[in-house]
């Protein structure tokens, strides 16, 4: 029996938590599929030092540094051919106070290669701050502004000598790292959150030369790679530079930057294409035939796409010319990775091939991993892992009856069972459907808004994406999207909030009675969750997984959320009562934000102390994970390196700061005290903002616990 692991839910909350369910009481079943693969192979990064070899393994399996990323970020202070010739003189079972000598003689310090700088555009005013009276609010958006001054990079290999390298890509322009203690290179989905932020802020300087800098590194490797460090070249991430491109014509009008970029769009677009998508065969119901009508079919071959290459054929070339052939072994986590393939190996036979060609790869790929979201059940039954019993638990709570509460973090192994590249992620065609619509739209900007042949295809194959993810990954009778397994032909064993990033991508082309129980079971899952959605309901100490929360989910519900709210259409006013949804989340999403910089040292000068009444003068983090609590409120942390500061927060918050200052209120965390500096009226009981006072009470809220633009004015 197919158990499903999270009941897609419709009538309420209740029957979307519960943990199992099988197939057979679902009215709704998705057609099989054929499967023909045409995935081109892709040669994997060679580079002796810093991707293969044995200098790496020596090194990352003796432990050399407490984390794996340390070494592969550290320049040589001599020419490559030569540190390998002298390595190859070690001892063959060299110690690890001997491999620690030998780096230190050889690698100068990981980020040497990085030097902080200046935004050339920086400005002290930035125009998101206009029309936020809230002198809380108003005071978070300049600390959050302020943060992008210490982000600003650029490689400098000036002290390299001839011969000597360096793992970060020759990118010319600034970066903005991502603000956590390993930060050092550009990572490529978290440039689409800095950018909203950096636009928003005023400095359009400085994210043209962001977008610059993943541009040319597609002329140079075809796609972009996951990070700007030589070893993520054979990976990649949810590709969004299109709608970054997008996003910053529309907030600059530089067509003469949108006409030199669409070439290289197209070019990324190609890499998923050939590297990335399979022919897929199913029969489903003509256009236009009833529902009713079971007899009206029709045959439809299309093109899908996958994260990370096909695992059962050499899509991915691990020979490096005649070189080792075993598992694939990301350089920034070898160590972890190798105890996964060793452990995977000495157990069942589905896990040694799967590591051999590649899961771990695709897994780096699909950006919410490590997560139980990819995790194939009906795979990992053959083994000794947590789902052969744990996802036959039927869990009513979370996280009281956790099914995974029982295994360990290093029992778990969820990429041991990963099926990412025998997936249809909804998120990933999702996105690559708002590639094509971006790539036709402003295909047709450049050619004087003309409908070029270009154009058309792109919409055509915009279009027949759409109808693919249509058929195969939405229930009508829940109005949600979830992940296909192309083997097995069925919805995947987890359900994911990621799959909402189809009403974000079309959702103007979903049926309207689909879009309201969307809505409602995403208005019902933010009231569970106050603190933050979570990408899958489940607590297995994964970090993609329940409690932990990640800001880019929330920005994806929040534009999902707004756009069925948008399309709801009339006839559905039983659905009215959840419109409003997406500017709650968006309230929602600044508090945890908020909440987690006030502990870690936020304060505003005049406004608010900091919250131990600290002296000092920290401002505050960003952090790139929250956390929530049993009862889905945010859990605040004082340590600003818990989860790690991360840009994605920063530019998240400052878009919602703007697109929602209308509606947004001063934050409020449960259970602290926000320490307020105390200042009086200049008349006792009068209010000095008498326009604010009138929309704080048309709001039904509490004069003595909000605050003007000029004091607190208590009644």
């Amino acid at each position: 029996i197919q158990i499903l692991v999270a009941v897609y839910w419709s009538a309420n909350l209740v029957a979307y938590v519960s943990a199992s369910a099988a197939v057979e009481e679902q009215p709704f079943a998705p057609p099989s599929a054929s499967i023909q693969d045409m995935r081109l192979a892709q040669k994997r990064c060679d580079h002796p030092i810093y991707c293969d070899g044995p200098l790496l393994k020596a090194v990352q399996l003796a432990g050399v540094f407490d984390s794996d990323k340390t070494f592969v970020d550290m320049p040589t202070r001599k020419p490559v051919d030569k540190i390998v010739n002298e390595f190859g003189k070690l001892p063959a079972n060299a110690s690890k106070a001997q491999l620690s000598k030998f780096v230190e003689e050889n690698f100068y310090p990981a980020g040497s290669d990085i030097v902080e700088v200046e935004l050339e555009d920086w400005n002290e005013d930035p125009p998101f701050l206009q029309g936020i009276t809230d002198p809380v609010l108003r005071g978070y958006g300049v600390s959050l502004h302020n943060q992008w001054k210490t982000l600003g990079r650029k490689r400098d290999i000036s002290f390299l000598c001839s011969g000597c390298e360096s793992s970060l890509l020759p990118v010319k322009n600034t970066f903005i790292s991502t603000g956590d203690n390993s930060s050092r290179e550009f990572r490529y989905w978290n440039t689409y959150y800095v950018e909203l932020g950096l636009l928003k802020s005023g400095l359009f300087k400085t994210a043209k030369g962001v977008l610059q800098n993943l541009l040319d590194v597609i002329s140079q490797y075809g796609f972009v790679p996951a990070g700007g460090r030589i070893y993520y070249t054979d990976r990649t991430e949810p590709p969004l530079l299109a709608l970054m491109v997008k996003t910053y014509f529309e907030a600059t009008n530089d067509l003469a930057f949108v006409a030199q970029a669409l070439p290289l769009l197209k070019r990324e677009h190609a890499f998923w294409d050939e590297h990335r998508s399979v022919n897929i065969t199913y029969t489903r119901k003509s256009a236009g035939s009833s529902l009713d009508k079971r007899d009206d079919l029709e045959v439809v071959t299309t093109k899908t796409t996958t994260y990370g290459p096909n695992l059962f054929s050499t899509a991915i070339d691990t020979s490096n010319g005649g070189g080792s052939s075993g598992p694939y072994l990301r350089p920034e986590s070898y160590s972890s990775d190798y105890v996964l393939a060793k452990t995977a190996e000495s157990g069942p036979q589905l896990f040694s091939t799967a590591l051999a060609t590649g899961a771990l790869y695709a897994a780096s790929e699909a950006g919410t991993v490590p997560s139980v979201q990819y995790a194939n059940r009906s795979v990992a039954t053959a083994g000794p892992s947590l789902f052969s019993t744990a996802l036959r638990r039927r869990s009513l709570d979370i996280p009281s009856d956790n099914p995974f509460a029982a295994f360990t973090k290093d029992q778990l192994n969820v990429l041991s069972v990963a099926n990412i590249n025998n997936t249809i992620a909804v998120n990933l065609n999702s996105i690559l459907y708002q590639v094509e619509a971006i790539i036709a739209n402003l295909t047709m900007a450049v050619n004087n808004n003309t409908e070029t042949k270009e154009c058309l295809g792109y919409k055509k194959r915009a279009e027949s994406r759409r109808q693919m993810l249509m058929d195969l990954a939405y229930n009508p009778d829940t109005g949600l999207f979830a992940d296909y397994h192309l083997e097995s032909g069925k919805h995947a064993d987890v359900w994911s909030i990621n799959s909402l990033w189809a009403y974000w991508a079309f959702g103007d082309s979903i049926p309207a009675g689909g879009a309201g129980r969307a809505l409602e079971n995403i208005s019902q899952l933010h009231q569970r969750f106050p603190g933050g959605l979570p990408n899958t309901l489940y607590n297995t100490t994964l970090s993609w997984d329940y409690p932990h929360i990640k800001p880019p989910l929330q920005h994806m519900v929040i534009k999902s959320a707004d756009n069925s709210e948008k399309n709801l259409g009339n006839g559905y006013n039983s659905y009215s009562e959840y419109k409003g949804t997406a500017a709650k989340i968006a309230q929602s999403t600044i508090d945890t934000a908020f909440c987690n910089w006030y502990t870690t040292g936020g304060n505003i000068p005049g406004v608010l102390n900091s919250y131990d009444y600290s002296t000092s003068n920290s401002s505050g983090a960003s952090l790139g994970t929250f956390d929530i609590d049993a009862s889905g409120n945010e859990v605040t942390t004082t340590d600003s390196s818990s989860a790690g500061g991360f840009t994605w927060t920063t530019g998240i918050t400052i878009w919602l700061l703007d697109q929602y200052k209308a509606q947004n209120m001063m934050p409020s965390c449960p259970n602290i005290k926000l320490n307020l500096v105390n200042k009086t009226c200049k008349k006792k009981g009068v209010c000095n903002n008498v326009r604010l006072c009138r929309r704080l009470k048309r709001k039904g809220l509490s004069h003595d616990k909000r605050y003007n633009k000029r004091a607190v004015c208590k009644r």
